[in-house]
């Protein structure tokens, strides 16, 4: 039983960290596709590195998240899909939908900031 408990702690503190890093945004962009940004990821525990294209940047997003796909920018090819979304208090919420095993992180204030999910 013991044991048990041990694992489940494991568990959920290997959860709690999957993902330390931080995220960051390109400037608001435009092409013939409409205004976009880039968001940006860096795990600090992999030191691997990710980019997203956010049709509408964090503006278009502020209601309810906006699904975009992450690509692996360093070595290693790993994409997946996630939902960001910035909320009235000017908080930056990600949830990576339990890619990089991890789920719902965020920050608060202006891009750059350091995060963990």
């Amino acid at each position: 039983m013991k044991f048990l408990v041990f694992l489940s702690a494991v568990a959920l503190f290997g959860h709690a960290s999957a993902f330390h890093g931080q995220m960051a945004a390109s400037d608001y962009l435009t092409n013939e596709g409409g205004v976009y940004q880039n968001i940006y990821l860096t795990d600090y525990n992999t030191r691997s590195t990710y980019s997203g294209y956010l049709r509408g940047g964090f503006n278009g997003c502020s209601s309810s998240g906006c699904t975009l796909q992450f690509s692996e920018t360093s070595a290693g090819g790993y994409a997946f899909y996630a939902s960001v979304w910035r909320t009235s208090d000017g908080c930056h919420n990600i949830d990576f939908q339990g890619a990089l095993d991890s789920h719902h992180g965020y920050c608060c204030g202006s891009l750059p900031c350091d995060f963990t999910a």
